[in-house]
């Protein structure tokens, strides 16, 4: 009976973990008004997220180019907890590379007017992607900043 009225509260605790850490990972979410969910990206990479109470690894995350801007969001399996960010060309201020202790290099997202909504996308493939911002007219920053946590990139 202690067992499973332990097994029970741990489950409660870690619902409502679970539960804070996606609402406060869903802050990060904006999007634009009018672009087209069904669209097929121009071009595509899977990487990681680095944003305000969220940092994830691996190859959770997808980073697409359109004709229209850039969105990052989740794959099929961690859509429920990445949120999906969109921004148009001419409304980013600069692509930047940044990394933190043992970590990948992320191409950091600035907008213009300073709009605190920055976001960072984590990959191997940062070059390849600020080739193609830059292409788009987007300013870019190949100049790595070290961090030590993602809170200094908000300031």
């Amino acid at each position: 009976m202690l067992a499973v009225a332990l097994i029970v509260i741990l489950a409660a605790i870690s619902g409502g973990g679970i539960a804070a850490w996606t609402r406060l990972a869903a802050r990060n979410k904006r999007l634009i008004v009018g672009t087209v969910a069904h669209e097929e990206p121009r071009e595509l990479f899977r990487g990681g997220l680095m944003a305000r109470h969220m940092i994830t690894s691996g190859t959770l995350v997808r980073l697409e180019f359109f004709d229209w801007g850039i969105r990052i969001r989740g794959t099929v399996i961690s859509r429920w907890a990445v949120p999906t960010w969109e921004a148009k060309y001419e409304e980013l201020a600069i692509a930047e590379l940044v990394t933190m202790p043992a970590s990948r290099i992320a191409v950091w997202f600035r907008l213009r007017g300073g709009d605190p909504q920055a976001i960072g996308f984590l990959s191997d493939h940062s070059g390849a992607v600020l080739r193609l911002l830059e292409g788009r007219g987007v300013p870019v920053n190949r100049a790595v900043t070290k961090v030590r946590s993602v809170d200094e990139l908000y300031q």
